[in-house]
């Protein structure tokens, strides 16, 4: 019996301490030991944020940080970009059934120039041949139409203006004229950019170097000397800029290698080769012109009309001209001029241009299978392209 007191009273005092223990653990760790241990992983926490926002920042700045090289070419981008306009060009054209539509073209054009009335600009000869309406955006503004100063299709360069006028009421107050540089004192590896209407989708910038100066290469029967670069020239890019590091222009962009085997090949006419004629065209008072606009017929489509050579077809004849005084239609098929065989649109406009204002000239044209000779005398150029 009293060792069944002494086991009793024995479980009895254990129960006391294990309460008493319990009884302080629980405030213990309620009210001190929980909250001390929030309280140290919430530091430890933000410790944990404060250095992952830091490491974040360090990070952002190194992304977003630019190079000189980088900065460089931001700012003669944002240097060039005003002088160059992007061009749109509308022609009339002859489908395999004569039928006649109007077909679109994009280039591109460098401000030059500038005086009380017009602007000047210059693009390529190609651009605007044979177009019947060349149209020009400037920094990305409506539409304005441009009239043409003159061209030499030899060395494929144009002038074009716009009249100051007409650039006021689509909202430009004002232009950028391009600071044109010597291309002689390019070097072969030297950074250059070309910027221009790539693809008729607005202005955009390809970057790359010299890769061979003063080089003569014949393009589409004609022989230029051109600075060659690998920056990207694509379609719309002709009559662009090509600048170099002090943000000059050195070339006017005009055409570019394209085959499977070829990569980076891209020309430009050399600026050195470019100003003289840019000059020539702007003092060339009167330029003659028969007045018309022309499209190559191939040697198929000349002999589905019986034609013993190819010719150019007229596309459109020009209100006042010297062809409509002289009778010429469209769709009259120009075979010889001056008793000389006609074989290209290009071959006529030369020819043409190598006369004066007031000659009287001979054209021989073929109008639905009869071969009529007409008679005309040239006035100056002032429609047409």
């Amino acid at each position: 019996m009293k060792k069944a007191i002494k086991k009793i009273v024995g479980f009895m005092v254990l129960g006391c301490v294990i309460g008493g223990v319990v009884g302080f653990s629980i405030p213990f760790t309620t009210g001190y030991l929980i909250p001390k241990i929030e309280a140290d992983r919430a530091e430890v926490q933000e410790s944990a944020a404060a250095d992952t926002t830091a490491d974040d920042t360090v990070n952002v700045e190194n992304t977003v940080s630019l190079d000189e090289a980088s900065k460089n070419s931001i700012e003669l981008i944002k240097k060039l970009k005003p002088s160059v306009v992007c061009i749109t060009t509308k022609a009339t054209t002859r489908d395999w059934f004569n039928q006649t539509y109007i077909s679109e073209g994009a280039g591109s054009g460098v401000i030059f120039h500038e005086d009380e009335s017009n602007v000047y600009i210059v693009t390529n000869a190609h651009v605007v041949s044979g177009a019947n309406q060349v149209l020009v955006s400037v920094s990305e503004s409506d539409l304005v139409s441009a009239s043409l100063v003159g061209k030499d299709v030899n060395a494929d360069i144009a002038v074009i203006s716009v009249s100051k006028a007409d650039l006021s009421a689509a909202g430009i107050t004002g232009v950028t004229v391009a600071e044109f540089g010597s291309s002689s004192a390019l070097q072969m590896g030297e950074s250059v950019i070309a910027i221009g209407n790539a693809l008729g989708r607005g202005n955009t910038a390809t970057a790359g170097i010299v890769s061979a100066q003063q080089k003569e290469v014949t393009i589409g029967g004609k022989k230029l000397t051109v600075i060659q670069t690998d920056a990207a020239i694509n379609p719309g890019n002709s009559g662009g800029a090509l600048i170099n590091s002090k943000g000059q222009v050195i070339g006017i962009n005009t055409a570019k290698l394209a085959t499977t085997e070829i990569e980076g090949i891209g020309y430009a006419i050399a600026s050195d080769v470019a100003k003289p004629l840019i000059e020539q065209l702007m003092n060339t008072e009167e330029t003659p012109a028969l007045g018309i606009s022309v499209v190559d017929l191939s040697e198929s489509e000349a002999q589905y009309y019986g034609l013993p050579q190819a010719g150019v077809v007229i596309s459109k004849v020009f209100t006042g001209s010297a062809a409509q005084a002289a009778g010429l239609e469209v769709g009259d098929i120009v075979t010889a001029f001056n008793d000389n065989p006609i074989f290209t649109s290009e071959q006529l406009i030369n020819t043409i241009r190598q006369r004066k204002v007031g000659d009287t000239v001979s054209i021989t044209v073929v109008r639905e299978g009869e071969t009529l000779r007409k008679s005309a005398k040239l006035t100056k150029a002032n429609t047409g392209f």
